[in-house]
């Protein structure tokens, strides 16, 4: 007959133990929710770049339409219908050929004064909503002045002389400065939730030419503004004095003095007929 030994035990604790996964978890959340706000912000950074750029572009617009148009300043009409071109115009003209998407160059840009029908795609926040919300926001501005060197104080010794008649009246103020400045996204709740302090952001830009917009109209005009550095020219006075001179030494009648001949072509260049 068989026997069965039987050994009492104690009975065991259960020991709490923590979940595992749930740290990993919450790492992952937390990274990955500020990976996505840095990616949104950086794509707005993106945006904003290309806003800066096209600053940049309006700026170099605004200054080179300088070297050919004139603002209304006092030299030009002297010497001729000089074309002219306002501040609001070369804004217009900005919002239209710079800003817009795809826009085609016309006459009218000049005058339209508002956004461009088609805006750039890359000017939307997170949200779809548009950052250059008015025309307002697009800012022109120009100055024009000397070059501040000692080429000035030349220039102004030639125009003192002109006043007595024996100078050039050269158009000193040659310095164009053009200035742009474009406010974008100053109310954008999207913007907010990434950078509660947002409050929009303005891109400014200047661009400086030394140039020479010297535009008399036609031989005549030009002709009026060379006579000033040759006093020969306006020779009513040594006129009289090679007449009393004549007989004394006849070939002094021969001398052409102060002959002007403004755009005068060579010989070889010209044609047949």
């Amino acid at each position: 007959m068989k026997h069965r030994l039987l050994i009492p035990t104690r009975g065991r604790r259960a020991i709490p133990r923590a979940q595992r996964g749930q740290a990993m978890a919450e790492t992952v959340v937390i990274v990955g929710s500020a990976l996505l706000f840095a990616f949104w912000a950086i794509n707005m950074i993106g945006h904003l770049s290309d806003v800066r750029d096209r600053t940049e572009a309006a700026a170099r617009y605004a200054a080179w339409e300088r070297t050919v148009y004139y603002d209304d300043n006092g030299w030009a009409p002297k010497y001729g219908n000089a074309a002219t071109k306002s501040d609001a115009a070369i804004r217009s003209e900005i919002a239209q050929r710079v800003l817009g998407r795809g826009t085609k160059i016309d006459r009218a840009d000049g005058t339209r004064n508002q956004l461009p029908s088609s805006e750039e795609p890359m000017w939307r926040d997170i949200a779809g909503n548009t950052i250059l919300q008015k025309y307002g926001d697009l800012q022109v501005s120009h100055n024009v002045g000397g070059t501040g060197t000692v080429a000035d104080k030349a220039l102004n010794a030639l125009g003192s002389l002109s006043g007595i008649g024996a100078g050039f009246d050269l158009p000193t103020k040659n310095q164009q400065s053009a200035s742009v400045s474009l406010r974008v996204a100053g109310d954008s709740p999207s913007l907010v939730a990434l950078w509660p302090n947002w409050a929009g952001v303005t891109f400014s830009d200047r661009h400086v030419l030394l140039t020479n917009t010297w535009t008399p109209d036609g031989s005549n005009n030009a002709k009026s503004v060379i006579a000033g550095a040759v006093p020969t020219a306006k020779g009513a006075v040594l006129d009289y004095a090679l007449d009393v001179l004549a007989p004394a030494a006849i070939d002094i009648t021969t001398l052409d003095l102060g002959r002007i001949q403004p755009d005068v072509v060579p010989a070889d260049r010209l044609g047949n007929k």
